[in-house]
């Protein structure tokens, strides 16, 4: 056996062995798995890095078309269709007001320029709510606001990494003249998630058409893992459309379309098969998380922290109070909703992944890195451990 697999199988065995313990103590302690993960991580002084791999490759080619595919897997349509018009308004518009606005505030601030800032912006509106949906399953919160706030993770992911991608081209020195029009930015947004939508929705058709007939679970679980990492890779590396919005696609279609799964047993079964998997991913990424963010870089620009800290949370705040009413979420109704949702708008692992799979070339790339680890680690422990107290206060 080569060397370098060797030591990648130890070191995720090990990982998760370690996330084992930390899960049993979190679940009685009633703290958020996800954020004990991260806080227990922190203390560890050397960690040992992931052999063979960055964390950027992992999490983005590894363990992100699991965790969407999951999500969207288990996403009921009907309350989908309910919570649709305000999750699209916090994936799109409410992706583009959190870039421009910390864009907008640390260029007038002096401390990035606007098109390094605006990069800093798409990396943080990746929201990452697996502390909170982990709370809600335990607190039992109504399932169209567990839906749109799952579902605004998956979609605002998907716009996040598309714009990502479009800065990214005009941050880089050797970008042949590209610039931050909005009508190339629009266009080229509009295609790399149409491209991802329409791959995944031609994969889930392929796949049920393959499988009509069959009766063995197993070979449907290998089918919605084939189809979950197929559409996301293929769009990603082949296409250079939306793998998100692909993977997310396969697993709405699937779960959509009457004769995949077989039967209600099937159906169950791949359930269990997606609920493990996810799981351990899940471990695997929280852990990594925190034995990848580094303090000392956080607390060597404080000023840069703290101010992307404030603009995201402002952008928040704005998304959640202006402009949900404006889509018809608003008024005495969905008060508690909405300060569920802006505390549930904590940035994870992806928005990590996207800083530090940066180019070298892009200026201000050690800036944006020291901002993002700041804003993931704050947002994602304050916010973790607040979201039950602020569940049960409000009585959802």
């Amino acid at each position: 056996m080569q060397p370098g697999l060797t030591e990648t199988v130890a070191f995720t065995i090990g990982v998760l062995a370690v996330a084992l313990p930390i899960g049993i103590v979190a679940e009685r302690l009633r703290i958020p798995y996800a954020v004990a993960l991260v806080l227990v991580a922190l203390t560890i002084t050397r960690a040992p890095s992931a052999p063979s791999a960055s964390f950027s490759s992992i999490v983005l080619l590894v363990i992100l078309p699991a965790l969407v595919f999951e999500a969207a897997w288990n996403l009921d349509l009907k309350i989908l269709r309910h919570v649709a018009v305000p999750i699209a308004f916090l994936a799109v518009p409410g992706v583009l007001v959190t870039a421009v606005l910390v864009g907008g505030g640390l260029a007038l601030s002096g401390q990035l320029p606007f098109t390094e800032a605006a990069l800093l912006g798409a990396i943080l509106a990746a929201t990452d709510p697996i502390a909170v949906i982990a709370t809600f399953r335990r607190l039992a919160v109504p399932a169209p606001l567990a839906t749109l706030i799952e579902g605004e993770s998956l979609f605002n992911d998907g716009a996040a990494v598309v714009l990502y991608g479009v800065l990214v081209a005009a941050a880089t020195p050797a970008s042949h003249g590209v610039t931050l029009l909005p009508g190339p930015i629009v266009l080229r947004a509009i295609e790399e998630s149409l491209g991802g939508i329409a791959l995944g929705l031609v994969t889930a058709v392929a796949l049920t058409i393959g499988l009509r007939g069959t009766k063995e679970s197993m070979l449907q679980i290998v089918a919605t893992l084939v189809g979950a990492y197929g559409a996301y890779l293929v769009a990603n590396e082949l296409l250079h459309v939306s793998g998100i919005f692909a993977a997310v696609v396969v697993g709405l279609a699937l779960r959509a379309f009457p004769h995949f799964p077989t039967t209600a047993e099937d159906t169950t079964e791949i359930d269990r098969f997606w609920t493990v998997l996810a799981f351990l991913a899940n471990s695997l990424v929280f852990l990594l998380l925190g034995l990848r963010i580094e303090v000392g870089r956080i607390v060597h620009e404080p000023w840069l922290v703290l101010t992307t800290l404030g603009l995201v949370v402002l952008a928040r705040l704005i998304l959640t109070y202006v402009g949900l009413p404006l889509v018809g979420f608003g008024g005495r109704r969905y008060r508690g909703w909405q300060h569920v949702t802006a505390i549930a708008g904590m940035r994870g692992a992806l928005s990590l992944a996207l800083a530090i799979a940066l180019p070298s070339t892009v200026p201000q790339r050690a800036l944006i890195i020291d901002a993002v680890f700041g804003v993931v680690l704050v947002t994602l422990v304050v916010q973790g451990l607040a979201i039950g107290p602020v569940l049960k206060r409000l009585h959802l």
